[in-house]
């Protein structure tokens, strides 16, 4: 099933995978290369239109931090154990859409951060970074891992608790739910294939996150991410949200909503779709080239956003 799947999701970029016969991989993301940026597209859609936010394409660059280093030198291969590289974004879209914005984050063997807690259960965009974090590094074993092995990803808290002590069917609380936990697990991960293309490696990734209701009921997200084994990156990711509870819809009225979010590696770095062999749109070579560029004069983005704060405290954000 599974290997239908990644088929099924690599083939619109001509990307053939090939089932690998290997036991066990291990399993850690890398930093992206100094002089190479990790640029990703976003897209997210509503399944029915929202009427607060409409379906919409997002760019993002990650690079190594130009002033903070990591404490010891990074040797190639997965992040070492324990270890943590700096790192910098820029990310223009929703929420963002005229001049984008920046963040510092990290990079570590397991995850990046820091990566919104509830962007498994949200029905819509909250933080446009963190919830990338999130949704597009799911948190890995840091070790050799077993095909079909399966363990605990990303905790999910904080507005995500809320549907887990209330009626699925009213979005209500009252006395016959005060025997609810109001506590939601983390993502399940699960290790579901290995495959190769044109001699690279590449991992499968399948996880899945459930508020603790039914079937049918509350909110059950399911993500397929395929992950670069030689280059340590995210290549592709796509994240289900069945958000049972109604939200309000375009149309009027409120009714459940399904969003779909994907990432998609847009640069041509090792490790992408665009080295895997997909002829990248027109204009993908130059956003990337303008998404460098800007990466590399993010600081000049900070003081600019933080003269216009200065000026007007209630400007409404980029």
């Amino acid at each position: 099933m599974e290997e239908s799947a990644a088929d099924e999701a690599l083939s619109a970029y001509g990307v053939d995978l090939q089932p690998a016969a290997l036991p066990s991989v291990e399993l850690g993301w890398q930093a992206p290369p100094e002089d190479c940026p990790h640029a990703y597209r976003l897209s997210t859609s509503y399944e029915p239109a929202l009427r607060f936010e409409e379906d919409a394409q997002s760019d993002l660059i990650v690079g190594r931090h130009p002033r903070q280093k990591p404490e010891h030198p990074v040797p190639p291969g997965p992040i070492p154990a324990g270890g943590m590289v700096p790192a910098q974004i820029f990310y223009q879209g929703v929420s963002a859409e005229r001049v984008g914005a920046t963040r510092d984050v990290y990079l570590t063997r397991e995850f990046a951060g820091p990566a919104a807690p509830t962007a498994a259960c949200m029905p819509r965009t909250w933080d446009p970074m963190e919830d990338a974090l999130a949704l597009g590094w799911p948190r890995l074993t840091g070790r050799l891992t077993a095909v079909g092995e399966r363990w605990s990803g990303l905790p999910v808290e904080g507005k995500c608790n809320r549907s887990a002590c209330v009626d699925p069917q009213t979005g209500g609380g009252g006395a016959e739910t005060h025997d609810r936990t109001c506590v939601t697990p983390p993502w399940r991960e699960h290790l579901a294939g290995l495959f190769t293309h044109d001699g690279e490696l590449y991992a499968w990734i399948v996880s899945e996150w459930t508020d603790g209701h039914g079937l049918g009921e509350g909110i059950r997200t399911e993500r397929r991410t395929l992950m670069s084994i030689e280059h340590g990156r995210p290549v592709w990711s796509q994240t289900r949200i069945d958000h049972r509870f109604a939200q309000p819809i375009a149309g009027g009225g409120m009714a459940p909503v399904i969003r779909t979010w994907t990432l998609e590696s847009s640069d041509a770095c090792p490790g992408s779709l665009a080295a895997a062999g997909w002829e990248r749109p027109p204009g993908m070579a130059e956003r990337e080239l303008e998404l460098r560029d800007r990466l590399t004069n993010a600081d000049d983005l900070r003081r600019s956003t933080h003269r216009r704060s200065d000026r007007n405290p209630k400007a409404p954000p980029e």
